[in-house]
């Protein structure tokens, strides 16, 4: 799925262009890679409750808005189907307006209501890029009553899960945690400036969009579960303090790999989302059969709509066994502590 701008007759092209330039093309002032219409914001032909009930109202007054102030009209299709810009309108305006819906982190919840398929995975970022360009500015009239001068559109593309916006020197990293599949960890990008936002989970890893200079791309980054990588390290300095002092790095690490785990020992604990995972992953499997990955990428999805009531009760589950795993641990390490035990 793209959104592509296209040149005019005139040879000009919508306002999103070079960040490193100021320039007045389609109605648009654009400097510090922030957008504002060039002309000033018409007084509303329509009430705010009289839109909101009157879908052609909407439309009607949102061209003509437009065509004041000179900006390019275009909407946006996701899925091969035209945005409903009058739903999106009301769905976020009911929320206070795009910005106090990013700053609440309730994006999610008026994407949720379109019931987009889950194969379209960069809806977020269309709808969010639509608004943006088609919605924040009428907003401001038709929602908020202001006039005058057009202040710049608000960088609220791409936003981490703290509601701050990422660096657009940074792109999310993610690392695997006790009690979410999901945490950013800012890293320096290689050359170009880029930002990203994190679109799916899978069992493995996570699927990106990465906005690389003028370019938008897709692609997946990989990670190795944090309870693999905890294993592989007890085992190994287990192992190597067995080992007498002649021994290699390499020959710990090579016995430490193979040498048969202790039935005895606590088995690891799991997350709250380790549960959540198991839980669904028996209801999956049979309509998804042989598709590990579709399975992994759906339990994302599932993981990541629940509400924060629903989270809690799977995180609980995960805080109990993380307390259960540190108890039984004790037990084992005090009636193995006698010299050459396993």
């Amino acid at each position: 799925m793209n959104v592509t701008n296209k040149p005019n007759p005139d040879g000009s092209t919508n306002g999103f262009q070079s960040q490193l330039q100021v320039q007045q093309q389609n109605g648009w002032e654009q400097g510090s890679s922030r957008l504002r219409p060039t002309k000033p914001y018409p007084a509303p032909t329509a009430r705010y409750q009289d839109i909101v009930r009157d879908a052609n109202l909407f439309w009607g007054t949102l061209q003509a808005f437009h065509k004041i102030l000179g900006t390019k009209y275009k909407v946006a299709t996701v899925g091969g189907t035209s945005l409903d810009l009058h739903r999106l309108f009301v769905e976020v305006t009911s929320r206070g307006g795009i910005e106090k819906v990013i700053v609440d982190r309730k994006w999610k919840e008026v994407i949720l209501t379109f019931n987009f398929k889950d194969t379209i995975t960069s809806a977020s970022f269309v709808v969010r890029k639509s608004y943006l360009s088609m919605l924040y500015h009428y907003e401001q009239v038709y929602y908020f009553g202001r006039q005058g001068i057009p202040p710049p559109t608000p960088d609220l593309m791409i936003r981490g899960q703290s509601g701050q916006p990422y660096s657009s020197t940074t792109i999310p990293e993610v690392a695997a945690v006790n009690d979410s599949p999901v945490q950013s960890t800012p890293v320096q990008a290689h050359d170009d400036m880029v930002s990203g936002t994190i679109d799916a989970k899978f069992d493995g890893g996570y699927v990106v969009t990465v906005i690389l200079g003028s370019e938008q791309l897709k692609g997946v980054l990989f990670h190795v579960p944090d309870n693999v990588s905890q294993s592989s390290h007890a085992e190994g300095t287990s192992s190597s303090q067995n080992l007498g002092d002649g021994t290699s790095n390499s020959q710990s690490r090579k016995r430490a790999k193979y040498a048969p785990r202790d039935p005895f020992r606590p088995k690891s604990n799991r997350s709250g989302y380790n549960f959540f995972f198991a839980e669904n992953y028996a209801r999956l499997k049979p309509s998804y059969h042989g598709q590990e990955r579709a399975i992994s990428k759906r339990i994302g999805f599932l993981w990541n709509n629940l509400s924060e009531a629903e989270r809690q009760v799977y995180q609980e589950k995960g805080m109990r066994d993380k307390e259960r795993y540190r108890t039984e641990l004790m037990e084992y390490k005090s009636n193995n502590s006698t010299p050459n035990a396993q």
